[in-house]
Order: C-alpha cells, then structure tokens, then sequence
C-alpha cells in the first residue's frame, strides 16, 4: 500500500498529524480565552497583548529556524520543536496572574516558532511541482482543520471537568506522539529512506533532472549537485518580485488566521453571548468550511492551473472580503447571517495556503527552502502581532456593550493589500526568475 501510494504521503501525513496535535496550544487558548480572561482578570485589550507577545518573538524564531534547517536538518529541529511545544503547553496550567500569562506568550512564540519551516521544507524536497500544493494543503490542514475539533474538544473538556487549567495539562501529554512519529517515520531527504524506489526518487528530483542539474545515480552527493550550481544568498531572493509579492501575501494571510483564532470566540462569546460549550461547534464552523476550501484550491492549482499559483491566491483573497464586511455588520443574533459568514469566510480565507506555500522552492530551489519561507513567515508574524493588537484597540465597549465592527473592516483592508500584492506573482516563467538570481542561462 505505501509502495504504491509514494512514502512521500506517508511522510505528508505524519507530519500533517504531528503538527495538528502541536498546534492544539494555540487552538485551544484561544477557544479558552473567555474563561482564562475571567480566571487571570485579563480584558481585551490585555488578550491583544498575549497574542502580540506570542506573534512577536514567533516572527525572528522563523527566520533563525529556516537557516538551522539548512543547514543541520529539518528531523533535529523538529524534535527540539515537539518537546519546548509539550513543556510550555503543561506550564500554562500553572500560571496565575496576568504577568505570567504574558511571559509565557513570549516563550512559547519563541521556541515554538520552529515547527513550520521545516515540515515544509521537508515536503518540498519530496514533492516536485506536481505535487507540491496538494502536499503544503495537507500540511495547513494542521492549522485549519485541527481548529475545527480542537474547539470542541477543549471546550468540552473544560466544560465537564469545570476547569481550563487540565485541557493544558492533557494537550501537553499529547506531545509524546509527534516525538515518536517524526523519529520513527520522517526523513529529511528521500535519499536518506533506504526503502527508497527509484521511481519515487526520480519524481522528487525531477524539476532538477528536467534541468540537468543532478545526475541521480550519484545519489550521496544531490545536495550537493544542486547547491553548486543553484545557491543563493539572502540578498539574492529579494531579486525575485515574486518572491517579494510572497512576503505581502504571507503577512495577510497571517493577520486574517490570527484574527480569527483570536477574536472569532471572543466575538462570538461577547456579541451573540454563546456559552462556551455552543461557541466551540460555531467556531468550527470557520475552520470546517477552510479544510475544504484549501483542499479545492491546492487541487486546482495543481491539476487544472498547472503551477500558476497566482490565479488561487487572488481567488483567496477577493472571495475573502465580502464575507469579513458581513460579519462585521452582524451585531444582532441572526445566527443564518452568522453561519453563512463564518463558512464562507473560512472557505475563501484558506484558499491560498497551498499554492503560495510552494512559490519560494520553485522560484529558487528546495534546497534553500528554509531560509527563503523563513524570512517570509517570520515578517508574516511579526506584522501579525501589532495587528492583534491593531484589532484589540479597535474594540469599542459602550455602555458594557463590546463592538467588533471596527476590527473585523481593518482585516478587510488588509485582504485588498493581498489581492494588489497577488497581482506581481508570477511563476510561469520560473526557470528565468530562477537563473536571473545567480546569473546562469536557462535550461532548453
């Protein structure tokens, strides 16, 4: 059965499971933050603050992990990943006052800004182009579709033990399983898996065979083969517009997700006064509608677009707008209106994961993957974090009353700097870009 489906998607899917169980922290304090505001004495503005904390040092720690990557290995990173996820997920079941709840947003965004760049840039050496947005759509499933149970999952759990505090305490337990499957099943390179076939190897290299950049029969030095012939340095990625444009992308993409883990409960719990165990199956909702949606546009740009990732990635963001402007009049309980908001939101807002994920690898090469979409999604986060706080002071109370309208038409405005950003992307003439970099004619 693995011989047949490629180990490429069996690694595509240990690293799916492991980074959902990781992303359960951000999930499920989110979904918490009614609760742990009332428990800590936090308000608004202060739940701006621990999201900004967390989004600040997430950003850097993204960059610093792509350069590790490349340079030690995506597997070692990973690890250090899954224990610091596990500890610090245990530590907020301990805190008591709001000062400790802030210094543990710092920590954790620190140290657990290392689980992205390189399960993706594991994936981008065993997928080719063919394959590459199909595979990065499974993996943000991680932090689209594990919302859409986790939600649920910690709600209840709260809900029947009558405290926050043991969802941490168990999510941190959980850890226990990405650790033994990263170690048991996850390979840097395919080359690196003794059971490899020639077949599937020849798929993961094939962009660079097309290219007479590898000779694949001398499989202990490929890296090697591409790296002198296509390396780059940091200031050489910035001579791709496209890869510019990605940045731009990958900041709105990163201010509407955090918006919406982060205010989605909040709103709903303050406007529409949901209880926490009815506001866990709302909020799913978003995240339910965003599985599919990702899932749509990775195939499309794959299969149908052949590679042109730009026609998603627009699609994403002008599908988007409309859907954030209707939640952001809904201020009376007209649950049909809030539904209808929430999916389509969610369905739209997670279209571009997949194809803007690919862009870096195929404008350049997978081999300086982790540096390339580790300065992407460290500026991505890093602008995400004032945004959280943008939205929190964009919260109107009034007479006891809390009005969202404000927060939710800034995330709007941030959509139409991705449609114009979307614009520039441009890979169809990707061998170009690529030899423009390093000053090497195109291959025929």
């Amino acid at each position: 059965m693995i011989a047949k489906m490629g180990y490429r998607w069996v690694i595509a899917i240990v690293l799916f499971v492991a980074y959902s169980i990781q992303y359960l922290d951000r999930v499920k304090t989110s979904v918490l933050n009614p609760s742990i505001a009332v428990d800590l004495g936090l308000s608004s503005a202060d739940i701006g603050t621990g999201a900004f904390l967390m989004l600040l040092f997430y950003g850097p720690s993204q960059y610093i992990t792509g350069i590790l990557t490349d340079k030690f290995g995506a597997k070692k990173i990973l690890i250090f990943s899954v224990i610091s996820w596990s500890a610090l997920t245990a530590f907020m079941g301990f805190i008591q006052t709001k000062e400790e709840y802030f210094w543990r947003m710092a920590i954790f965004g620190l140290l657990v800004g290392t689980e992205f760049v390189p399960s993706a840039r594991i994936l981008m050496r065993w997928f080719n182009k063919e394959g590459r947005a199909r595979a990065q759509a499974l993996l943000s499933w991680a932090w689209i579709l594990t919302p859409a149970w986790a939600s649920i999952f910690a709600t209840q759990i709260a809900v029947h033990a009558s405290d926050w505090r043991i969802v941490f305490f168990i999510t941190g337990a959980m850890g226990i399983i990405p650790l033994v499957i990263i170690l048991w099943f996850v390979y840097d390179r395919p080359e690196h898996y003794k059971k490899i076939s020639k077949a599937e190897l020849e798929y993961a290299y094939q962009d660079e065979i097309d290219a007479g950049l590898v000779d694949i029969n001398d499989t202990k030095t490929l890296q090697k083969q591409i790296m002198s012939k296509k390396n780059f340095t940091f200031f050489d990625l910035f001579k791709s517009k496209t890869y510019v444009a990605i940045v731009f992308v990958d900041v709105v993409m990163q201010i509407v997700l955090y918006g919406a883990l982060t205010w989605i409960p909040l709103y709903l719990a303050d406007v529409f006064g949901f209880k926490l165990a009815t506001m866990g199956y709302w909020s799913a909702m978003y995240f339910a509608a965003g599985a599919i949606g990702s899932f749509v546009s990775s195939y499309l740009s794959d299969k149908v677009f052949r590679g042109n990732r730009r026609i998603m990635i627009l699609t994403c963001f002008i599908g988007l707008t409309p859907f954030i402007l209707l939640l952001a009049t809904l201020n009376e309980a007209n649950h049909t209106l809030l539904a209808l908001a929430l999916c389509g939101m969610g369905f739209f807002a997670n279209m571009a994961w997949g194809p803007f994920l690919t862009v870096p690898a195929e404008i350049f090469t997978p081999e300086v993957y982790g540096k390339a979409m580790g300065f992407v999604n460290g500026v991505g986060y890093f602008v995400a974090a004032f945004s959280a706080k943008i939205f929190g002071s964009l919260v109107v109370v009034q007479n006891g009353v809390k009005d969202y309208s404000m927060g939710w038409i800034f995330i709007t405005g941030c959509t139409v700097v991705g449609i114009i950003a979307s614009i520039f992307i441009k890979t169809s003439k990707q061998t170009e870009e690529r030899s423009q970099a390093v000053n090497i004619p195109p291959a025929n």
